[in-house]
């Protein structure tokens, strides 16, 4: 690579609303030590960008090389613009980097002549020695302070709107045989100090969500509880959310009176549960105390303040479907806001490559790799969790019916046969895999219950509609929910005589809703920073009878 060479850092994000830390951490380490800032530039992009409109982007920049941010969910795309790139400018170097290529000695989907340069492992020094000597190296930052911060007045601004990607810690403590992180020993932390004063340059520029990308967040439970500390005490008036990916059973009591305190919203909390069968988390080399993450993480939902996501793997080594419907029956209990049903992926330089021969383990040899097939799950097994995992995303993980869901509770044996008859519902409707719109989903749902709990769905399609009304800022019912509504010129009247009676006809985002015999006033100005839902009040039948 030529001397002061001019290098375009390119990132393809899964959604426009996530951001590349990878990038810009590269180019502000490259200028740090003496690399023109001039030659080099920063381009973010979508997978759901034209191939066309991405090598726009990059034409435009005029580079002399490429560099790509490589990962599991872009790497299809990256090797199409690898090909394009090199049959239209021959000239240009490729660089490639990240977790996708950075464990494998030949990746599937590039041939040898698609780039120049693959970096392995760790980017910074690595890619600064490439561009300022030519060589390619294989270096860690030993001291993470030596990393500058990625962020500053220049380009803040990019991420308006976005989420903005931190990290203030390196490696994880535990092995996971299914994880990356497990390719690495040891744990590099972040200067406390600055990363408090990092903390407060979000602040002060609004951004609203900082995503820590620490592996194990509070893996020194010390340093934790001092940034969460921080955290509570600094920004408890700011409009900010602070997301962590934590192990639930390092959580002590001081810590857990600490999270209790946190402003409603201010952080949300993801625990890799992954599996509760102990001989599955041996197996797969996971170090935890099962019971004290699901006690931990249930004190964790009861404080109501923080919102709380839970994650189970599918396809694990040894785990039936019937182990894995224990699983998820355990984890459902909690209640968490957010509970992700993942497929067991084979991503390269992981253990699991190693384990996955003894369980006959059958992956797709296109990303994001996941499982087709293992001696304890058929491929059939997989395809009937894939339909599953699609119906509890849209009821459960949607939050829109968490009151109808406790009604659904009351006629099923367990969790697991609830969303199960739910998603042979949708298969039955040919609906599986298709997108649905939320109104018809309400519909759905009104006929579920009428076909396959009970025939007579009045009060449930009352309660159906009352989580229509806590969830959707709407004045357009679903179809199958209409015939529960007032006579529109009654129901205005009522609306107007109730709120003047109350002296809340000049509040605005305050509507009247009445379903029943009951009266709500909802609060289409307030939507819970924990679940998206408004607030509402309820009122007694003498409100209603007005």
């Amino acid at each position: 690579m030529k001397n002061n060479s001019k290098i375009l850092l390119c990132a393809l994000n899964s959604k426009f609303i996530h951001s590349c830390l990878a990038v810009h951490s590269l180019k502000k380490f490259a200028v740090s030590r003496g690399y023109d800032k001039e030659k080099i530039s920063v381009k973010e992009f979508t997978i759901n960008d034209t191939l066309d409109f991405i090598l726009n982007g990059i034409f435009s920049e005029n580079p002399d090389a490429v560099a790509f941010s490589v990962y599991i969910w872009n790497v299809d795309s990256v090797s199409k613009l690898c090909r394009i790139l090199k049959k239209v400018s021959p000239d240009i170097q490729i660089i490639l980097g990240g977790p996708e290529v950075s464990y494998t000695e030949k990746h599937p989907l590039f041939n040898e002549n698609d780039f120049d340069f693959i970096l392995k492992g760790e980017g910074e020094k690595s890619f600064f020695n490439l561009i300022s000597t030519g060589k390619v190296t294989d270096e860690k930052v030993t001291d993470l302070n030596e990393l500058p911060f990625p962020y500053d007045e220049e380009n803040i601004s990019l991420f308006e709107n976005r989420i903005v990607y931190y990290e203030t810690s390196r490696g994880c403590p535990f092995s996971c045989a299914y994880c990356l992180s497990s390719a690495e020993k040891g744990v590099r932390f972040l200067n406390l100090d600055r990363v408090k004063s990092e903390l407060d340059f979000f602040a002060s520029h609004n951004v609203r969500q900082v995503k820590f990308v620490d592996r194990t967040f509070n893996a020194d439970k010390k340093r934790a509880y001092e940034i969460w500390k921080y955290i509570i005490e600094s920004f408890k008036d700011k409009n900010m959310n602070f997301h962590f990916e934590i192990a639930a059973d390092l959580l002590d009591d001081n810590i857990l009176s600490l999270l209790k305190t946190a402003p409603a919203g201010l952080m949300q909390l993801e625990i890799g549960i992954q599996s509760t069968n102990d001989e599955t988390l041996t197996v797969s080399c996971r170090k935890t105390n099962t019971e004290k993450v699901l006690s931990n993480t249930e004190k964790l939902v009861s404080f109501s303040n923080i919102n709380i996501h839970t994650d189970l793997i599918a396809g694990l080594p040894g785990e039936s479907l019937e182990d894995f419907k224990k699983s998820f029956n355990d984890v459902y209990k909690l209640n968490s806001h957010q509970l992700q049903l993942g497929f067991l992926k084979l991503l390269h330089g992981t253990e699991m490559e190693n384990i996955s021969k003894n369980y006959d383990f059958c992956f797709s040899p296109y990303p994001p790799y996941e499982i087709l097939k293992n001696k304890n799950l058929s491929h059939k097994d997989i395809l009937f969790l894939k339909k599953f995992e699609d119906a509890f995303e849209r009821i459960y993980n949607s939050q829109r019916f968490i009151l109808s869901i406790k009604e659904f509770e009351k006629h099923f044996e367990n969790p697991f046969e609830m969303f199960t008859k739910i998603s042979e519902f949708f298969e039955e409707k040919n609906l599986s895999f298709v997108s649905v719109s939320t109104k018809e989903i309400y519909n759905l749902l009104h006929h579920f219950y009428k076909e396959k709990i009970c025939d007579y769905t009045k009060s449930f399609d009352e309660i159906l509609l009352c989580d229509f009304y806590f969830s959707e800022k709407s004045e357009l019912v679903p179809t199958e929910l209409r015939y529960l509504l007032p006579e529109v010129k009654i129901m205005n009247e009522k609306s107007s005589l109730i709120l003047r009676s109350l002296g809340l006809q000049k509040q605005r985002g305050l509507v009247v809703r009445f379903v029943g015999n009951n009266t709500y006033i909802v609060d289409y100005s307030n939507r819970s920073k924990i679940n998206s839902r408004f607030s509402y009040k309820t009122f007694s039948s003498e409100i209603s009878s007005m």
